[in-house]
This record gives structure tokens, sequence and C-alpha cells, in this order.
């Protein structure tokens, strides 16, 4: 008589074989922790992200891939997917964090009991010409036209802008129709100054304020 031969022996699979291998597959983000596992991940959320902003504000979103972003941050793929499953999320934690941005900068314009109107007016003279805001800015401006989440944010942002301005020329001393005239042709301003930066000149800090301080002098009877 010939032994007793196993199933596995012959190449046949045991139920318990199948069920493992239909068991599903865990997402590159979940392989990559598990193997990372009790150590320090070599870059943090936070640090990918301001990356890829630094990156998108320099190249465009197109650039935003994973080997790029590994390049310039000097890490291995496994370090991404210890944040993110795929670039897409990446994406929107970019565009979470430039909203949370804008809208901290939009507070502290509109801070209206701490600073007086005319140093609102001034703040938002400077914000115009900083290149760090409008560098990314445009970029994210561009990458609203495909993108309806990111569109989302630009609206919502330009409406907060909207509001600050036009509680600031209401505290000038503007009627309210004055005020939302006043107020939308300075958030068009702020757009154009931000689209128009490669091919017209760039103004200084005292002509951003001289074309704002236009916009506020109270019309003459």
């Amino acid at each position: 008589m010939t032994p007793d031969r196993s199933p596995a022996a012959d190449g046949i699979q045991t139920p318990d074989a199948d069920a493992a291998d239909s068991s599903p597959r865990r997402s590159r983000k979940a392989a990559a922790q598990q193997r990372s596992r009790g150590r320090t991940a070599r870059l943090s959320y936070e640090a990918w992200v301001d990356g890829a902003l630094a990156l998108l504000a320099r190249e465009g979103v197109a650039a935003v891939k994973i080997p790029a972003l590994c390049r310039e941050l000097g890490v291995t793929k496994g370090s991404f997917y210890w944040h993110f499953d795929d670039v897409d999320q990446l994406m929107a934690a970019m565009a979470d964090r430039w909203s949370a941005r804008q809208s901290e900068i939009i507070r502290a314009l509109g801070a209206i009991e701490s600073i007086p109107v005319e140093q609102r007016i001034a703040n938002m003279a400077a914000n115009l010409i900083d290149q760090g805001t409008w560098a990314t800015e445009a970029t994210f401006r561009e990458w609203a036209r495909s993108d309806e989440k990111v569109a989302a944010t630009v609206r919502a942002m330009d409406q907060q802008i909207f509001e600050t301005v036009q509680k600031a020329m209401l505290d000038l001393g503007f009627d309210a129709e004055q005020a939302r005239l006043r107020a939308g042709a300075m958030v068009y301003l702020g757009i154009g100054f931000i689209h128009g930066r490669g091919s017209l000149p760039t103004p200084t800090s005292d002509e951003a304020q001289a074309i704002i301080g236009l916009l506020t002098i109270p019309m003459r009877n």
C-alpha cells in the first residue's frame, strides 16, 4: 500500500487556504503602516501636505505626483502611503489646508473689535502684494477650473473676503449700496492682481495702498 498523501501534497487547496486567498487585500496605506509598525514615520502628515502645496505653487497642479513629491522631500513611497491611500486623498488634504489658511487670513483682516478700520484696509493692501499669498492662490484658482471641490472652496473664500471688505466699507461710513459696489470692485481688483502678475507691473506696497485708497474715499456731493 502506498502511504496516505495529504491534499496539499497533490497541489489540492484546502478550504482554509481558499479562505485565505479570498480575504480582502489591504490598502497600500494599511500595508505601509503594517510594515512600519513600531517605527516612526519618516515624514509627518503636515510635512507631506505642506510640501505638496509648495510644489503646487511652484509648478502647478499637474506636478503633484507621488514620485515627484518623494524626490522633492527625499523620502520613499512607503512614507507617502503611511498617511494617504492615493494622490487624490493628498489633494483633498491640500485643498482643506489652503482653505483653513485663507480663513485665518480673512478672520485676521476682519477682526472688527481689535483692528481699526484703516488698519484693516492697510492689511488688505499688504496681502495683495504678498508673493506667498498670490502664487499659491493663482494656482488654486486654475485648479478650481477642473475640480469642483476646489472650486467650491474658492467660491466660499471669495464670499468671505467680499463680506469682510463690505463690512469695512460700512464702518468707513458708506451706505449699503456704495459699500457693496466698492467691496465688489476691491475683490475683483485683488483677483486681477493675482492673474496679472506675469504680464503687468507688480505694485509696491505704497501703490497698492494708494489704489485701495481710491475706493475708500467718500464721494463728494
